[in-house]
């Protein structure tokens, strides 16, 4: 009996190849999204850090210099805070997309796998039929020679 050949197997193969680079890419957008969300959680804590000290530092006497330098320092951490934001924004929208490309190639993965598994069930039926009609006419030949 011949064995089962799916026609498209190298294009569900590839398919399937597709859908794996396409987890890897979603995973290295994660990735970058949480080491961004990292980076503005430890510019926040340094924000918060600095102002506790800053809040400490106007007890008592006040040095005009330090205070205008704490402040340009706090400036430059919004500022840093708000770049940050922005591309975690960007991030967020890349793992979007790339997520809908994951769920494209998993769609078109699984449509070869169903035309297989229909050519399969197809196959494995003419297999049985075939069978049946061998054994059909095996039986026919011994009633014949019992006869």
């Amino acid at each position: 009996m011949k064995r089962f050949h799916f026609r498209f197997e190298k294009v569900l193969s590839y398919r399937r190849h597709q859908e794996r680079q396409k987890q890897r890419d979603l995973a290295a957008a994660e990735h970058l999204r949480q080491k961004q969300e990292q980076k503005i959680a430890a510019t926040k804590e340094e924000r918060i850090r600095r102002q506790r000290e800053q809040s400490r530092m106007l007890t008592g006497k006040v040095d005009p210099r330090r205070l205008s330098g704490y402040t340009r320092y706090f400036l430059l951490l919004k500022q840093r805070e708000l770049a940050d934001r922005e591309t975690l924004g960007r991030l967020l929208r890349e793992v979007e997309r790339r997520r809908g490309d994951l769920i494209e190639a998993a769609k078109q993965r699984k449509t070869y796998e169903k035309l297989e598994e229909r050519h399969r069930q197809r196959f494995e039926a003419e297999s049985n039929l075939l069978l049946q009609k061998e054994t059909d006419d095996l039986g026919q030949k011994m009633h014949w020679r019992k006869t």
